[in-house]
């Protein structure tokens, strides 16, 4: 009985321990949700609430998730439709309008699976061009944007030096030459320590995510918190 007792209790402090994977806390969320200044609010399926905030900047994809997490809570954030994708577009645009740039990468918040590292298990369906990345937010969920939504030819496996496309990038042009090509609004893989890319869509800007605070309800503050988090995989190596 002793034992039997004790493993109730280890049972019931290891799922306290795993805690909500949204990075709430377990009570339900109640109230009016709001996102911080500057953060736009984004209904998501289910009635998730998620805060949406655009960056400009030329980054490493670990760098633009440093000066997410440094927002409070905040993590670099997936498109889980195509109402946050063509906001997102909106807000690169008028940043690369201010900003006299033609083309530009976006980072989002995705990361390609462990297992789909070695090419040898690309042919496997686990590592198909619609499940091979993964978001990385804890919040975003589905894979739209995989089936639809990569540019041509992409996913693919480029380097520089020993470093391999394992982030993604939403490709956005104002460039009037391009704009009936489909690059805008599409995603692409690339590595993730070469900002200034060998092609036409160097790193521009990145898109931060976080979850709102909902008023008079369980969860008191905006949320998440804590270092950088890569799902199934070690966090990207740095610079070459």
């Amino acid at each position: 009985m002793r034992f039997l007792y004790i493993s109730a209790v280890a049972l019931v402090i290891s799922v306290a321990a795993i805690g909500n994977p949204f990075g709430g806390d377990d009570k339900c969320e109640e109230g009016k949700p709001t996102c911080p200044p500057g953060y736009k609010f984004q209904e998501r399926e289910g009635k998730r609430g998620w805060c949406l905030k655009y960056f400009p900047g030329n980054t490493t994809f670990e760098e633009a998730e440093k000066i997410c997490r440094c927002q409070g809570g905040a993590s670099l954030s997936g498109i889980e439709n195509m109402k946050e994708l063509t906001w997102v577009i909106v807000q690169a645009k008028a940043s690369f309008a201010e900003e006299g740039i033609q083309t530009g990468g976006i980072w989002v918040g995705a990361y390609r699976r462990k297992a789909c590292w070695d090419k040898k298990n690309l042919n496997k369906t686990e590592c198909s061009k619609e499940l091979q990345y993964q978001w990385t937010d804890r919040n975003t969920v589905g894979n739209l944007m995989w089936k639809k939504r990569w540019t041509a030819g992409a996913p693919h496996d480029n380097t520089v030096g020993d470093h391999h496309e394992y982030c993604v990038q939403l490709q956005v042009t104002v460039d009037p030459a391009l704009a009936n090509k489909n690059l805008t609004g599409f995603f692409d893989n690339r590595v993730c320590v070469n900002p200034a890319a060998e092609n036409q869509f160097p790193s521009e800007g990145f898109l931060c995510g976080r979850p709102p605070k909902y008023t008079g309800g369980g969860n008191g503050g905006y949320g998440g918190g804590g270092g950088l988090v890569i799902i199934g995989a070690g966090k990207p190596t740095k610079k070459p």
